[in-house]
């Protein structure tokens, strides 16, 4: 037993810690090598506590929650509830620009190669600007037709006009003579009248004997005379009757034809201005002033305003003095937003520089994939500054929201020009401002 214990007493001596390290050979007594650990700990602790108490949040002018801070800090704690005092920052997000106006610039109704490019990337316009030109030909030739076909139109109203002339005299001439006819009618029956007495007495005088019988053949043939000049007469009223009726019928066929005529050159003034419309289109010009951002065609490329029903331009056009940003609230958050808080905007191109911003509005609809409301804030350049030398579309923002009115300065803002008025963005964002 004795010799077992030996052997164990001697393994654990093998093992320790001292003999490995070679301390039993200091013959101080002890290790030093455990204290410097303890000092290196202590240090590091010390440091790391030095480092907390420097960056704690303090009371001054500079944080983030004080009015006319710089915004740089972390949003205020609290829930969707929790109240924020005036003038404080209610929450700060990143978002990016986006243009308040965009158009894509395609040809209208016309599909040709392009000939000419009178734009680039950069390049400012203004509305009516030529941007580029496309082949004519087939529009060119298509209005020429169109015009030959107006000048045809021209001529058959002419003719219907001149048809419906003709007719209108043919009446008037058929109610002339029947006039006529009825004045001979009214005198045939004034001599019919007068022989008819005449020859009542010569038959009673004959028969006295006081005439003898050639003077009564006489009476009796001016009787047949004026009853035939009667049945003339007659005929001719009934015949110039006749003929105004078939007159009138003259007059409304021409008077059909002639407005047959004015719908056809209407119609062709139609087909020829819109042959000269697209003839114009194929000179494509600006539709707003802006910057041209993007160049979707060049020199020798077919385009189409519809191709694939997919819309096919040549250009982008934006208003860069009219700049939006757009960020996504959280939900929790939405509710102590409200259209005319003002904003401080810090680009990421450089957070030295700043603008000042309004919360616009807010959209009527969330993205549930993300739990949040997206909010319009728009962005206000300095009065004389560039558009587009600093600021662009689709920059990183980092939007600082405070729980105060936000107030245009006209002389240091660039202002968008519809901010007074009835029925002007102030009038709305007062009106979004009181709401509580």
């Amino acid at each position: 037993m004795a010799t077992a214990n030996d052997d164990l007493a001697d393994r654990v001596q093998q093992l320790r810690l001292d003999n490995q390290l070679g301390t039993g050979k200091s013959g101080g007594g002890g290790s030093w090598l455990p204290w410097v650990l303890c000092g290196l700990l202590a240090v590091t602790w010390a440091g790391v506590g030095v480092r907390w108490y420097r960056a704690a949040p303090t009371k001054s002018d500079d944080a983030p929650g004080a009015p006319g801070g710089t915004g740089s800090g972390t949003p205020p704690q609290g829930g969707p509830g929790a109240p924020v005092e005036k003038g404080a920052m209610v929450t700060q997000l990143r978002g990016i620009v986006i243009p308040s106006l965009q158009v894509t610039v395609s040809p209208r109704d016309v599909a040709a190669e392009i000939t000419e490019i009178f734009f680039s990337e950069g390049k400012r316009v203004k509305a009516g600007d030529k941007l580029a030109t496309l082949l004519d030909a087939q529009y060119a030739n298509r209005l020429a037709t169109e015009e030959a076909s107006l000048k045809a139109s021209e001529a058959q109203v002419t003719r219907a006009k001149a048809a419906q002339a003709a007719s209108d005299a043919l009446v008037a001439k058929s109610e002339s003579a029947l006039a006529s006819a009825e004045a001979r009618v009214t005198r045939a029956a004034a001599f019919q009248e007068r022989a008819t007495k005449d020859f009542g007495q010569a038959k009673s005088q004959y028969a006295a004997g006081t005439i003898g019988a050639q003077e009564y053949q006489k009476f009796e043939a001016d009787k047949k005379a004026a009853d035939a000049d009667k049945a003339a007469a007659d005929a001719d009223v009934t015949a110039a009757k006749q003929s105004i009726i078939a007159a009138r019928a003259d007059v409304n066929t021409a008077a059909a034809t002639a407005a047959s005529a004015v719908a056809e050159l209407g119609a062709a003034k139609s087909r020829r201005d819109e042959a000269e419309r697209l003839v114009k289109n194929c000179v494509v010009t600006a539709p707003i002033d802006g910057t041209v951002l993007t160049k979707s065609a060049d020199r020798g490329a077919l385009v189409s305003p519809m191709s694939f029903n997919v819309a096919a331009g040549i250009c982008s056009i934006a208003d860069l003095s009219k700049l939006e940003v757009e960020i996504d609230v959280p939900e929790r958050q939405v509710t102590k937003l409200r259209a005319g808080q003002d904003c401080t905007l810090q680009a990421d191109a450089d957070p030295t520089v700043s603008y000042r911003g309004v919360v616009d509005r807010i959209m009527p609809i969330a993205d549930d994939t993300k739990n949040v409301v997206k909010v319009r804030i728009r962005a206000y350049l300095r009065a004389g500054e560039e558009p587009g030398a600093f600021l662009k579309p689709k920059m990183g923002i980092t939007a600082t929201v405070y729980e105060r009115a936000f107030v245009l300065d006209p002389k240091a803002d660039l202002t968008w020009g519809d901010e007074d008025g009835e029925k002007g963005r102030k009038a709305d964002w007062a009106k979004g401002w009181g709401k509580k």
